[in-house]
C-alpha cells in the first residue's frame, strides 16, 4: 500500500512539474515575442480608413519589433467575417483586428456573433475621426440652425443619406429627436452613390465620414455644415460642430482600435501596445493620416477597454431610442 501511495504522490509531483515547466515555457515564449510575422486583419477593403491606418502603423511596427507586419483584408458581412476570424484565432498576439464604430454597432444591433468586450482583448487605440453633414451648395439652408428651421416647415420632405444599422442612420434619428423635426433616411450601399444624389439634389443631407467629406469640402462641391466632434477638427477649423450648433447629443468620436483574441499573453499585449503607440507618434504617420481627417488618439489597453464598455452602453441606448422596432431587439 505504501508503494502505491508513493507512486500516486510521484505521479502527482510529475504532473505538477510538467505544468510548471509548461507555464515557464509559455512565459518565456511571451517574453521572446515576436518571433514571426504579425498579421493585422482589416474588416473592410483596401483604401478604407481602417486599411490605411493599418498599413501606416504596420510599417513602423515592423521596424520597431523586427518582424514583418502583414495587412490582410477580410471584407464582408459589414466587418463580421474579420471580427469572427480574429476572435477564433490562436491567442498568441500574432493576429490582430483593426476595429472601429461599425463593428461596435454590429454588436449592439444584434448583427454579430462576437462580443468585442468579451471575446477579444484591447491592445491600443489607432486614431479617431468624425462624421460630417453636407447640404447642396444651392440649398436654402446654409447651417444647422437654418436646416432645422426648414425641416420644421417641411416635415417629412427632407431626406438624408445612410444605411440601416450604421452611424448615419442613428445621427439622423438623433437630430430628429433633439430638434423635433422629421427628416427621412434614404438607404445607400456606398457614400459615393449618396454623394451623386446630393449633387443632383435627389437628397438634401449627406452624412459621411470626414475622410470621404474632406475632398468634397476642399473642392467646394457641396457645403459641409457640421461635424460630430467635441471641438472643431484641426483639419477643418472653419466647420462648426453639432455641439456648438446647439445639439451636443450628436457628439460622436469614432475611434479606431486594435484587438487581439481573448487569452493573448499580457507580455505580448504590452509589446504590441508599445510598438503601436510609438507608430502613432511618428510624424510621418501623422502626416499621412491628417489629410483623411484622422487625428491622434492614444491610450493604454485598459483605456481602450473602458472606452469600449462606455460606447457599447451608449450606443445600446441610442439604438433602443432611434432604431426601428426590429433593430436591437
Amino acid at each position: 500500500m505504501r508503494a502505491v501511495k508513493w507512486s500516486r504522490r510521484a505521479a502527482a509531483m510529475a504532473v505538477m512539474t510538467g505544468i510548471a515547466a509548461l507555464s515557464t515555457a509559455t512565459s518565456a515564449n511571451a517574453q521572446d515575442f515576436p518571433t514571426k510575422p504579425i498579421t493585422i486583419v482589416v474588416p473592410f477593403g483596401p483604401g478604407t480608413a481602417n486599411d490605411i491606418i493599418a498599413r501606416q502603423i504596420g510599417q513602423d511596427m515592423t521596424a520597431t519589433l523586427g518582424q514583418s507586419v502583414v495587412i490582410e483584408n477580410r471584407a464582408g458581412a459589414t466587418g463580421n467575417i474579420a471580427t469572427d476570424y480574429v476572435a477564433k484565432s490562436k491567442p498568441d498576439g500574432y493576429t490582430l483586428l483593426i476595429a472601429s464604430m461599425s463593428l461596435l454597432l454590429n454588436q449592439v444591433t444584434g448583427n454579430s456573433n462576437t462580443d468585442l468586450t468579451k471575446d477579444l482583448v484591447p491592445v491600443s487605440f489607432a486614431g479617431s475621426t468624425l462624421y460630417s453633414a453636407f447640404v447642396p451648395n444651392d440649398f436654402p439652408a446654409k447651417d444647422v440652425a437654418e436646416l432645422v428651421e426648414l425641416a420644421r416647415k417641411q416635415p417629412g420632405k427632407l431626406n438624408y443619406s445612410g444605411f440601416v444599422g450604421g452611424v448615419p442612420q442613428f445621427l439622423g434619428e438623433m437630430l430628429n429627436r433633439a430638434a423635433r423635426i422629421e427628416t427621412v433616411m434614404v438607404p445607400y450601399k456606398s457614400t459615393t452613390d449618396a454623394l451623386t444624389d446630393l449633387l443632383s439634389n435627389r437628397i438634401q443631407i449627406w452624412v459621411t465620414p470626414v475622410a470621404s467629406g474632406i475632398p468634397v469640402h476642399n473642392n467646394k462641391q457641396a457645403r459641409m455644415i457640421a461635424l460630430t466632434g467635441e471641438v472643431r477638427s484641426k483639419a477643418l477649423p472653419d466647420v462648426p460642430t453639432f455641439k456648438e450648433s446647439g445639439y451636443p447629443d450628436l457628439t460622436v468620436d469614432v475611434a479606431y482600435f486594435l484587438l487581439a483574441a481573448k487569452g493573448t499573453p499580457a507580455a505580448a499585449i504590452d509589446k504590441l501596445h508599445a510598438a503601436i503607440d510609438k507608430a502613432l507618434q511618428n510624424q510621418k504617420v501623422k502626416d499621412a493620416l491628417a489629410p483623411l481627417g484622422i487625428e491622434e488618439k492614444r491610450g493604454t489597453p485598459a483605456e481602450v477597454g473602458a472606452y469600449l464598455a462606455a460606447e457599447v452602453k451608449r450606443w445600446t441606448d441610442i439604438v433602443k431610442l432611434s432604431a426601428p422596432p426590429s433593430v436591437g431587439k
